[in-house]
């Protein structure tokens, strides 16, 4: 047993004392190691604009936060400066719990942190506020017309005459409140500079700071479709001669010429005259018993495309 024991010290002597330079220089760089991290600070730093995420409301859709005393908080966090120089958005939030929420009304929501994403070598020490204030409402439907939102004009010389949208009108969702008094959307704005004809678009729709959701299929477009031509002007031209048709031998109209109000492309309403229009009446039996003709306007071709006949004056007239 003596021999055993003179053994093991002598071993023992053996191993503490052999290579023992390289056990300290082995025992010092792991005190060098470890000071270099027990010695590094800890950095602070305050994250803002947090948002608040709202969880488990029952009842949703039909239920809808629809006002809060705010949408984010502070969250303050402590840990090495490595590691806060990498934390990103998302590594922590501030929780609303909302599964004890059945009704409509005022609710006072305490707040918690959500740190499952955070790094290990991090800490959120604190967050504001604690609790939030906020408005519970039904959610309710709504079927809204839509109009567009113009700007600017288009050239000297050219207007818009007419628009129309497709889908006319959509069906929306929201908090009772907002749905309630709202009586149409518009579009996002779209420009009429430069534009001397008619042209479609499709365009975004605009609900402003309204908490809406557009459910229909055609999602948040529509087309646009707008009408730019020419300015269009009414202009009379006196003096056109009524021409008779079918009439006995020396018969005639009374009178014999009559006023013609035209309406349409300025230039070319400006450049017409009475040779460019037929006014013509056909006598008949009808006629000779009533005893008086209407007139009919035919408007020359290369005109008529672009310019209307909206009255004559008289608007009968007699055979005689």
């Amino acid at each position: 047993m003596g021999k055993y024991l003179e053994a093991v010290k002598e071993y023992a002597r053996d191993y503490v004392l052999e290579n023992t330079g390289l056990k300290v220089l082995a025992l010092l760089i792991t005190a060098v190691l470890w000071l270099s991290v027990a010695s590094r600070p800890l950095s602070r730093v305050t994250l803002r604009d947090v948002p608040i995420e709202f969880r488990n409301l029952p009842d949703s859709p039909t239920l809808i936060v629809s006002k809060a005393d705010t949408l984010t908080a502070q969250v303050f966090v402590e840990g090495a400066r490595d590691a806060i120089d990498a934390l990103r958005s998302g590594e922590v939030a501030v929780v609303a719990e909302m599964s004890g929420v059945t009704e409509p009304g005022v609710r006072v929501i305490r707040l918690k942190l959500d740190t499952s994403h955070l790094p290990a070598s991090l800490k959120a020490t604190s967050f504001e506020p604690r609790s939030i204030g906020v408005t519970v409402e039904r959610v309710i439907e709504k079927e809204l017309p839509v109009v567009p939102r113009f700007d600017g004009q288009p050239p000297p010389g050219f207007e818009r005459t007419g628009w129309q949208i497709s889908p006319a009108t959509v069906r929306v969702s929201g908090a009772e409140s907002q749905v309630r008094d709202v009586t149409e959307l518009s579009t996002e704005t779209v420009s009429l500079a430069h534009k001397t004809a008619p042209f479609n678009d499709r365009v975004a729709i605009y609900k402003g700071a309204l908490n809406l959701n557009i459910i229909d299929e055609g999602g948040n477009d529509v087309m646009l479709s707008v009408i730019i031509g020419e300015v269009q002007k009414e202009r009379v031209i006196d003096h056109v001669p009524v021409a008779l048709f079918g009439a006995p031998p020396r018969r005639e109209p009374s009178p014999r010429f009559v006023r013609v109000t035209l309406f349409g492309a300025a230039s070319a309403v400006d450049a017409m005259s009475a040779a460019d229009l037929s006014v013509a009446v056909q006598y008949d039996q009808g006629s000779r018993k009533s005893g008086r003709l209407a007139p009919n306007v035919i408007v020359a071709p290369g005109y008529s495309e672009v310019v209307t006949v909206r009255s004559v004056e008289p608007a009968s007239v007699r055979v005689r």
